[in-house]
């Protein structure tokens, strides 16, 4: 099915959606040694890469995304149509593997328990989807110093792993292919 898939809408946005997490992805990773300016750029990178992902399952499942207005932007809203359930449960799915993989890695401070990473991951979505396309735009523009943001390097891998799927096996966002179901 990837023969073709980058000349489709739906391989048009996956595209954008893994260059943007790959961004994020770089970005995360290179906080370690920069620090907590690199936060927020990371996030945003995220927030853009995972509402253009969301964008790309809908296409791919024919139906048209909001671009327009605040709804082009609602991750939150996107993130729970049933038309984009075969991004959550990859989301879902690769979350559980790197916070298990995480786990081995001694270099890792802060990983989920088990049982707290898919409670976790939707959370961090949900905070993401609110940080993106909230009211005021809170990763674009200053923002109240209370204002709560979801650790990046748990989320940003989890999201990254999900967009690298979509490009490698398109065919695996097929809602119905998704659910099992064959016609």
């Amino acid at each position: 099915m990837t023969e073709g898939f980058f000349s489709t809408e739906a391989g048009g946005y996956a595209s954008i959606a893994k260059q943007f997490l790959e961004g994020a992805l770089v970005l995360s990773e290179a906080q370690r040694d920069r620090g907590k300016i690199l936060f927020r750029p990371t996030l945003a990178l995220a927030g853009q890469g995972l509402e253009v992902l969301l964008k790309a399952c809908m296409s791919l499942n024919r139906e048209a995304p909001k671009t327009k207005g605040r709804d082009g932007h609602d991750i939150v809203g996107m993130w729970n149509l049933d038309v984009c359930e075969p991004v959550r449960g990859h989301v879902l799915a690769n979350a559980v593997r790197v916070a298990a993989e995480s786990r081995q890695d001694v270099g890792y401070l802060v990983v989920p328990a088990e049982d707290e990473v898919l409670p976790l991951i939707q959370e961090y979505v949900r905070t993401l989807g609110e940080l993106h396309g909230g009211g005021g735009f809170p990763l674009r523009y200053p923002s109240a110093a209370h204002t709560q943001a979801p650790r990046t390097p748990f989320l940003v891998q989890a999201l990254w792993t999900t967009a690298d799927d979509f490009v490698k096996r398109p065919g695996d966002f097929e809602l119905k292919r998704f659910r099992g179901q064959t016609t």
